[in-house]
């Protein structure tokens, strides 16, 4: 049976702002390694189970209905000859050739006569292993949402066989206790519920307030919007992408978080200001003014089943790429990311939507206006830390060895930087215009190296207790 559903005023702007240029997939890249005894139609039999599968649950079976206000419309059965797409690389099969393939469908925009996902499975890599990418519109879900939904497909046993296509898992919503609580209220207590709106409003702009308010002040330690510096990474950008990734130990980063009294949120701000201050020096274009990050922060319940549409705010720190001295630079980020939680952690969690939405609300203006890259940046590089699971999980035989989230530039933002635990391991992605950054994969090996400039850094320095 069709039904339709509304979208929040998030998950709206997602679709109002795209366009040929901005395009709002977000993906996942998934690198499996096959059992020891695969046989040689091991994928060809994975690509025909998955085909089994022709209905979905929500949100894959959501398609987009209308255009000025524009709502989701389930549908009964799905295109699999558009939804579920099978790839061979060309010789050698490396991670060059696997990135320009990605880098090719992230670069194309999907067709909202369908449910706005895809999954691509790509065969050909020179080690033998099965690259998925998946990818779905940024107004279908968020980047917490697609990790929680992949997690509840795969399996910890790697024995476990006949696990569902991730778009047609299915299962039981749990009911909160606080809905039971809320439902078991009198009558006088729901009335209460308009009065809690106006309280979360009147949160909401305060907070925006204090931000705004805070333009003149002297504290420089909590970054206002649009305070960022202009520079390359903030100009026009095409449809074209580029997709490059590094992975870091995780019990690495767990140090150095120690050794310097920061959290590993900080030392991966520190190892992205480091690898943008090389690369845009080499340039020629490293600005003057320090550039500001933009981080996503879920909202999303960590006992939540919800897995449809976007639970995320956005808080704002400095990067300090104008300091040369890595410990200067790395104290400067710390006292940002500080006073940016004292921030947020003032919000109530019922008001967090309504800040979000005015706060964006200038940078949506500029998308859909098409005037984003000419006008001062609110930041200049959104960089996710998305948490994974800390146990390998498997897919049907298949044991998952990396897990890259990949994300979304637009116009005025031509760079976005992904990192995502799993396993032990920190995976970076860079998703980037590759027509406003040339050699922009050189991100990456910086990275790599930013991380060993920090360490030598702090090599003498005692350990802190330990920060997530």
């Amino acid at each position: 049976m069709t039904t339709t559903t509304p979208l929040n005023p998030i998950d709206m702007a997602f679709l109002w702002g795209e366009s040929d240029t901005n395009l709002m997939n977000i993906a996942h890249l998934d690198i499996f390694r096959l059992p020891a005894d695969a046989a040689p139609d091991f994928v060809s039999n994975l690509v025909a189970e998955l085909r089994a599968y022709a209905t979905a649950t929500s949100p894959f079976d959501r398609r987009v209905h209308g255009r000025l206000l524009p709502q989701w419309r389930s549908v009964d059965e799905l295109d699999l000859d558009y939804h579920l797409q099978r790839h061979r690389l060309p010789a050698p099969g490396g991670q060059r050739e696997l990135g320009e393939l990605v880098s090719r469908l992230h670069s194309i925009r999907m067709d909202r006569s369908h449910p706005l996902w895809q999954m691509h499975v790509i065969e050909g890599l020179d080690d033998g292993r099965v690259a998925i990418y998946i990818k779905g519109h940024h107004a279908l879900l968020d980047g917490v949402a697609t990790v929680r939904l992949a997690r509840k497909v795969m399996s910890t046993d790697p024995e476990e066989q006949g696990r569902p296509a991730i778009w047609a898992y299915r299962e039981t919503k749990r009911r909160r206790p606080d809905a039971e609580r809320r439902d078991a209220r009198l009558g006088s207590g729901a009335l209460l519920e308009p009065l809690r709106g106006v309280n979360a409003l009147a949160s909401s702009l305060q907070a925006i307030g204090r931000m705004y308010g805070g333009l003149r002040s002297a504290d420089t330690q909590l970054v206002k919007p649009y305070s960022a510096p202009r520079s390359i990474l903030n100009g026009p950008i095409t449809a074209e992408r580029r997709i490059a990734t590094q992975a870091f130990e995780l019990n690495r980063i767990s140090a150095l978080a120690q050794r310097t009294g920061g959290t590993i949120n900080d030392v991966i701000l520190a190892i992205c200001a480091g690898a943008l201050r090389r690369y845009l020096d080499e340039l020629g274009e490293l600005p003057p003014e320090p550039l500001v990050a933009g981080m996503p922060m879920s909202f999303r319940p960590k006992d939540s089943d919800d897995a449809e549409g976007n639970a995320t705010t956005m808080a704002l720190a400095t990067l300090a790429t104008d300091i040369s001295d890595v410990r200067e630079r790395f104290s400067a980020i710390l006292a940002s990311t500080v006073k940016a939680k004292e921030h947020m952690g003032g919000i109530s969690a019922a008001a967090v939507t309504g800040y979000t939405a005015m706060l964006m609300a200038p940078f949506g203006a500029g998308l859909m206006l098409g005037t984003g890259s000419r006008t001062r940046p609110m930041f200049n590089v959104v960089i996710s830390n998305i948490p994974g699971p800390h146990a390998p999980l498997h897919y049907n035989g298949m044991t998952l060895d990396e897990w890259h989230a990949v994300s979304i530039p637009l116009d005025g933002q031509a760079l976005n930087i992904t990192i995502m635990s799993y396993a032990g391991r920190l995976n970076l992605c860079i998703t980037a215009c590759s027509t406003a950054l040339p050699h922009v994969q050189r991100l990456a090996p910086y990275a790599a190296e930013a991380l060993t400039e920090l360490e030598a850094a702090y090599a003498q320095t005692a350990s802190a207790p330990a920060v997530d």
